[in-house]
């Protein structure tokens, strides 16, 4: 996407009609519940999305390194859903909400990514949100360190995501990671929130990446696919147990 001629408002249309086309939302707004057969707690994440300055920022949290689960690292707000959560939606709104002080009322809901997993055993549904420039996080210290915003093409820059092959439950899997440095500190952003910007920024940018070195370059339809993929392997009975 070319857009340095671009004023903000024809910014943010350009990130609303890319979004909207990987949403897996049907046009009544329902989506199909993931074929799952094991027992597994569902998460919603919100991807804040803004535009300043004919940039596209991302909004992303420091977690407090009181927290049980992952603290200290980099991730997007969100949480597991509750009971009185009408919908996976309204879900990560109030997540955020109660992380960074984000009203429900300031987000546009653009769309529900590509369903993702995390461990043990969490489905998690990435809603795709754009919020107003301005606003400005009030963390809830039990939660969460700090909040900054940071440019979403970084991910799709060449030579920005480091990435290191592994092994993953019997599968060869490469990790991705980025260094961001904001405020004189650097930090580092990996694993499940570092995909998914790397997924949104190709989505928005209509960047082909390589998600391991010497791997030809690839679209952000084929990773959905390969999201799909992982996620098929490891909410199956075989790929829970490795």
């Amino acid at each position: 996407m070319q857009h340095h001629n671009m004023s903000d408002a024809e910014l943010i249309q350009e990130v609303i009609s890319r979004v909207s086309a990987f949403d897996i939302r049907s046009s009544r707004g329902s989506y199909p519940e993931p074929n799952v057969q094991i027992k597994i707690k569902r998460a919603a994440i919100l991807l804040p999305v803004t535009v300043k300055d004919g940039e596209v920022l991302i909004l992303l949290t420091k977690r407090s390194k009181h927290l049980r689960s992952h603290p200290s690292t980099v991730s997007f707000p969100g949480g597991m859903r509750d009971e009185t959560d009408s919908s996976d939606i309204d879900a990560a709104l109030r997540e955020a909400e109660e992380e960074i002080g984000l009203p429900p009322s300031a987000v546009k809901v653009l769309g529900i990514l590509t369903l993702g997993v995390t461990l043990p055993a969490n489905i998690v549904y990435p809603v795709v949100g754009i919020i107003p420039n301005d606003f400005v996080p009030k963390c809830n210290p039990s939660e969460v360190e700090y909040a900054f915003y940071m440019p979403l093409k970084t991910f799709v820059e060449e030579g920005k995501v480091i990435r290191k092959p592994g092994i993953f439950r019997g599968k060869k899997v490469h990790y991705s990671e980025l260094h961001y440095t904001h405020d004189k500190q650097t930090d580092r952003i990996f694993g499940f929130t570092c995909n998914y910007c790397i997924f949104l920024a190709a989505i928005i940018f209509g960047s082909l990446v390589a998600q391991y070195e010497g791997e030809t370059f690839i679209s952000a339809n084929e990773i959905a696919g390969r999201l799909k993929q992982y996620f098929q392997f490891i909410t199956s009975p075989v790929g829970a147990k490795l």
